[in-house]
């Protein structure tokens, strides 16, 4: 090998070592420590600063600078927290689980409103309706800069019931949903018209399949547009960074050794068809929540690890972004970049610099 060529070389592999580094990287975020279970569920933004987060141990935690730090708010033994979602820096929604699934929880309100940013939380209670056993899905959506409906709905382990408010969440009315699903484990609209359940297709989760349903009608009416092939299955998240393109994470806890107990569907054609993407083999992983900045970069957590994927799923790779985590959330940047923060067993970030850069 001549000198020059050694020198080339050389400089190359500097190059490409400093292209590495220079590579945003997830980091943890200081917060109080959890040790109730292996995650945290709920992560929420109402603007691009202020935020909220929540637990199993009935806490919620309140940020006003994006993520940084965050301190907290609200505690109430009892109540598990496993989902929010925020219409704006004051107004927010929480839903609890509700009793009979995690041992000491005792709460059975299943969902709650804030209207000064997360300190004091009043129950909400459908004005029509059936009862409602817990909450594990709050979805607002907004259309033009209006809130255009509010939806919140469980749980894990059934009962399937759904609460739906169409006045910006000052009254809602629930409705049983065992007709079509065992459980709901996540919700997402695309529009007023268009939406998605994540859910099962029974509550017994021995038996059940992963399930996801569809409406068009506004969820005056629902069918399945996915069905797992194999029982033990629950469908845990939805991603839907396009209309037409979407993501979720489907929990097989009765997977063989040789695979892991998940992996991700994807569609291409608004949710009419699915397909399997293998994210990896280890049989320890079970996946949770899923996000995709577009429709080409996405990261799934799970119970050992998270995994990031350029190619819209067709290949994943490791992403260290902690254990288990069940909720990814996107904020935008002073500079024209996306702060990504995931919250499961702990909290971490991601600062991304703007496109192009």
């Amino acid at each position: 090998m001549s000198i020059r060529t050694a020198l080339l070389g050389a400089a190359l592999a500097l190059l490409v070592a400093g292209t590495a580094a220079a590579e945003p990287a997830w980091r943890l975020v200081p917060t109080e420590p959890y040790r109730l279970n292996n995650k945290q569920d709920a992560l929420a933004f109402g603007t691009p600063t202020v935020g909220l987060y929540g637990n199993g141990t009935g806490r919620v935690f309140r940020t006003d600078d994006a993520g940084a730090h965050w301190r907290p708010v609200w505690h109430h033994p009892g109540t598990y927290v496993r989902a929010l979602d925020m219409v704006d820096a004051d107004t927010g929604f929480m839903g609890n689980v509700g009793p009979g699934y995690f041992d000491g929880v005792t709460d059975p309100r299943p969902l709650f409103v804030t209207h000064d940013g997360g300190s004091r939380w009043t129950p909400v209670a459908p004005v029509t309706g059936p009862p409602v056993t817990g909450i594990c899905a709050i979805d607002v959506l907004k259309v033009d800069g209006r809130v255009a409906a509010v939806r919140a709905g469980g749980r894990v382990g059934g009962p399937a019931g759904m609460m739906t408010s169409l006045d910006g969440g000052a009254t809602f009315t629930a409705r049983d949903m065992g007709a079509v699903t065992g459980m709901i484990l996540d919700i997402h609209f695309v529009d007023e018209k268009t939406g998605f359940i994540a859910g099962a297709s029974a509550s017994d989760e021995g038996v059940a399949h992963a399930r996801i349903l569809k409406t068009t009608d506004g969820g005056d009416t629902w069918r399945a547009v996915f069905d797992s092939p194999r029982a033990g299955d629950n469908d845990w998240k939805l991603a839907f960074p396009s209309a037409r393109v979407g993501y979720a994470t489907i929990m097989s806890y009765g997977a063989p050794a040789t695979e892991a107990r998940g992996y991700v569907v994807k569609t291409e054609d608004g949710g009419e068809h699915w397909r399997k993407q293998v994210v990896t083999t280890d049989h320890g992983w079970i996946p949770y929540g899923i996000a995709f900045l577009d429709e080409r970069r996405g990261w799934v957590g799970g119970a050992t690890g998270g995994y990031e994927t350029l190619d819209g799923g067709d290949t994943w790779h490791p992403a260290h972004m902690g254990l288990s985590t069940n909720k990814i959330r996107f904020l935008p940047l002073p500079d024209g970049g996306t702060r990504a923060l995931a919250i499961g067993h702990d909290l971490f970030a991601l600062d991304l610099p703007p496109p192009g850069k």
